[in-house]
């Protein structure tokens, strides 16, 4: 066996103790506890402690949301449709380990894990804008997930709050309809913009016609 599944085998053995106790500094010499790891063995593989376990765990929901995707034919929806069917997948995928979802959120909660939630959560939107198939390099870019990271935390929010994922995902298509009208807006906004030296000429040649 390699070192990288003894790691992951070792991050599955985390997932079970953290739905009983949480992310802690303890994490690590708790599993040694209860598996066939010891505790100097499990601190080389992971020598940042319980958060590099804790990263692992994150990068692996994105892994297997990136995966499950290429089951989906995203390719026939409009983008703002991708982005739902994405999220939904992922909900989906979360849903059958909630309890540790749940831990694992009011634990990147934290005011100590500020840099790591923002760090994550800024991943997972990146991630899903390009399994969406988003290819913007402008400013465009950075307001498409400024906006989807924060519907994306307010349904992971009801997600953990609330049982029927239905209703999940009933409030994230609110959601995404909603934000969906922003380009609307921003195009009428430019457009005035633009429109903006013409109107000045137009007021400075009628202002002239009434002299």
């Amino acid at each position: 066996m390699n070192l990288e599944k003894i790691r992951n085998s070792i991050m599955q053995e985390a997932k079970v103790n953290v739905v009983q106790y949480g992310w802690n500094e303890n994490l690590l010499l708790n599993i040694s506890r209860h598996s066939k790891y010891k505790y100097e063995e499990i601190k080389i593989l992971f020598p940042d402690g319980y958060k590099e376990v804790l990263q692992m765990y994150l990068d692996e929901i994105n892994n297997r949301m990136t995966k499950e995707s290429e089951k989906i034919n995203l390719i026939r929806l409009r983008v703002h449709e991708r982005i739902k069917e994405i999220i939904i997948l992922r909900l989906r995928l979360m849903s059958k380990d909630k309890k540790l979802i749940h831990k694992t959120f009011l634990h990147l909660l934290l005011p100590t894990n500020y840099k790591l939630a923002s760090k994550n959560l800024y991943k997972t939107v990146d991630q899903i804008w390009f399994i969406a198939g988003d290819n913007s390099h402008d400013f465009n870019f950075y307001s498409k997930r400024a906006i989807l990271a924060s519907v994306y935390t307010s349904i992971i929010v009801h997600f953990i709050n609330n049982d029927s994922i239905d209703d999940t995902i009933l409030l994230l298509s609110k959601y995404l309809k909603r934000v969906s009208k922003i380009p609307k807006i921003k195009n009428k906004v430019s457009d005035l913009f633009n429109a903006f030296p013409k109107i000045l000429k137009f007021g400075k040649n009628l202002s002239s016609f009434k002299q």
